[in-house]
């Protein structure tokens, strides 16, 4: 009996350690592993870089673009070589449209650091890469550095990258928000949605042209500019505001004209040269140096009792001798040929002057409305309007600058000695876009513009220079209009393209 029960104890023994044995082998559930680590300090899409306290977001976009009437920018053709349309021109234009980015933030005891980096590929005229960096940057500590939108670019604008998100390219707007710029700016926060920031930006002019000098004027193109080096970029104070209201800015922004020496290199004796000088060098004296300055605003106001997201807004620009911020970052040099040797032409400058004299300044100014309203969550209207001009002051038009008069060589656009003199013009515009959103972040957009050249010529000019296949003499100098389309395809994530 005492085998028997010695017998049972060890097997039960024995099968007791099996068991154990063969539990040991299983596989054991182990305790979940963070790997990756949602970051809420910052908003959706952030996450911890494992073993860091930075937290980071990925964003990407892409976009298909598809123009008739334009440049593969959206840039309406009103100049340059497109201005002949003619057979020359490409009227259609397509764009492939690919941006990744990447936005990092770290706590520190000075605030928040955060650096953001997007790379910008666009491939256009069939096949042609072009690769940009749109935005890569650091803010610290109230500090911007490096390369991104500048602060002084008034709220309410509706081109390229824009507050109004057109798909056509601004004309008269002053907005890098497209493509950015290089800055260094400081910015203070008043409280209750106010900052007050001043900064620097890369300079960003229009030609400062010597006239004295021959052919340097030619339809739709910018004339050769005489402008010195970059001796410091372009200062500017900007205060800017956001409330439930909507939102305002204002800015003064200032550019230093300098030009080079007077005369050209190999020419006759000319004013502020000593006999025996060398023209163009520094053997001769250059005009004095004019500080240009720009004065930018815009905003809206938001209307949610019409519908949410509704709004109606605009800007308001005007400056002398800083007109590609007062007149319009995209307004260039008017050449619109129309039928029966029709053209309408005009002249961008930040300034001119001739040899002996000084700078004469060039003013800009811009006005720009839009109205968006929401018909649905998914599916908004903006309808948009503006105008631009430039303007020559009494010496430039009664001196006959850009025709030969006091001391200005001849140019490619000869006009009569009896008639106007005067190489100011008008931009106009209206537009109209339709939006829907199937899905968030998921875009299709359809827009349509009308743009109209007023020019300050009058009557019969002979030009000695065209664009694209238009022949050379005789034309009359008279308003012309042109017209755009363009759809957009874009999708986007992470806080680009969205």
């Amino acid at each position: 009996m005492k085998m028997v029960k010695s017998l049972l104890l060890g097997s039960a023994a024995g099968v007791v350690a099996v068991a154990g044995a063969q539990a040991a082998d299983l596989p054991v559930k182990a305790k979940p592993v963070e790997y990756v680590k949602i970051c809420s300090l910052y908003g959706d899409g952030f996450y911890y870089i494992p073993g860091t306290e930075t937290c980071v977001r990925i964003g990407a976009s892409a976009q298909a673009d598809y123009y008739y009437g334009s440049l593969a920018n959206g840039h309406i053709l009103f100049d340059g070589a497109g201005g002949a349309h003619d057979r020359t021109v490409s009227e259609h234009a397509m764009k492939g449209h690919g941006q990744i980015g990447l936005d990092s933030r770290t706590q520190t005891a000075y605030g928040t650091l955060r650096s953001v980096v997007v790379f910008k590929l666009e491939n256009v005229d069939q096949g042609t890469l072009t690769p940009n960096l749109p935005r890569s940057f650091i803010q610290w500590a109230g500090f911007t550095f490096g390369h991104t939108k500048s602060y002084s670019d008034p709220f309410g604008s509706f081109g390229g990258g824009g507050d109004f998100r057109n798909i056509t390219q601004g004309i008269t707007h002053d907005d890098t928000g497209a493509n950015g710029t290089n800055q260094i700016a400081y910015t203070w926060e008043l409280g209750n949605g106010m900052v007050f920031i001043v900064g620097a930006d890369e300079r960003k002019n229009n030609s400062l042209a010597n006239l004295s000098t021959a052919g340097v004027v030619s339809v739709g193109v910018a004339p050769t500019t005489s402008r010195a080096g970059m001796i410091f970029p372009d200062p500017y104070a900007a205060f800017r505001m956001s409330q439930a209201w909507g939102v305002f800015s204002a800015a003064i922004h200032a550019s230093q004209n300098a030009a080079t020496y007077y005369g050209t290199i190999g020419g006759p004796a000319v004013p502020g040269c000593p006999v025996g000088a060398q023209p163009g060098t520094t053997q001769c004296l250059h005009p004095s140096d004019k500080m240009g300055w720009a004065f930018l605003s815009g905003g809206w106001i938001n209307l949610p009792w019409i519908s949410q997201g509704d709004r109606f807004g605009g800007y308001f620009n005007y400056g002398q001798g800083a007109t590609k911020y007062a007149g319009g970052a995209n307004l260039n040099s008017a050449g619109l040929f129309g039928a029966g040797n029709n053209v309408a032409l005009g002249v961008a400058t930040d300034g001119v002057y001739v040899n002996g004299a000084g700078i004469q300044l060039t003013t800009g100014w811009a006005l720009g409305l839009a109205f968006e309203h929401w018909i649905t969550p998914q599916f908004d209207v903006v309808v948009y309007g503006s105008r631009g001009e430039f303007k020559y002051n009494n010496t430039v038009i009664a001196g006959r600058y850009f025709c030969g008069g006091s001391g200005a060589a001849v140019q490619t656009i000869v006009v009569a000695a009896t008639a106007v003199c005067d190489p100011g013009f008008v931009y106009s515009e209206v537009g109209l876009r339709f939006d829907w959103f199937p899905v968030p972040a998921f875009r299709l957009a359809i827009e349509a513009r009308y743009a109209m050249i007023d020019t300050a010529f009058a009557g019969q000019v002979t030009l000695t220079k065209t664009q694209g296949a238009r022949p050379t003499g005789a034309y009359t100098a008279k308003d012309q209009g042109t017209s755009q389309v363009a759809f957009r395809a874009q999708r986007g994530f992470g806080g680009i393209g969205e």
